[in-house]
């Protein structure tokens, strides 16, 4: 008798879990650009800058892809160090194609 109500509480807690996890799944992560999102950038589909405060630099000036999903704004430089006057600005949540060679986010 006992090792049939262990079956059925078995029973239902895998079934309760087979509903629960796509419902789960499907929950926003804040990739987004809402809910409690991380602040990243990314750099051509390909890198995630995390470190936002540091100068990101490619390895030659060429036409990069910014996916700025951060809150803040991602300066484009055309030198390797990321100083002078920034080229182009990113605005937060949007995505752009600039020529430049090194970025870092505004402060």
């Amino acid at each position: 008798m006992k090792f049939g109500k262990l079956s059925i509480a078995s029973a239902l807690a895998v079934t309760a879990m087979t509903v629960a996890a796509p419902v789960v799944a499907a929950l926003p992560t804040g990739s987004a650009g809402f809910g409690g999102g991380r602040e990243v950038v990314l750099i051509d589909n390909k890198l995630e800058i995390s470190n936002l405060d540091s100068c990101w630099a490619s390895g030659f000036p060429r036409d990069i892809t910014i996916d700025n999903r951060s809150s803040r704004p991602y300066l484009l430089f055309d030198n390797d160090n990321c100083g002078g006057r920034p080229v182009a600005v990113v605005p937060p949540h949007s995505i752009e194609r600039h020529y430049g060679w090194s970025g870092v986010a505004a402060r």
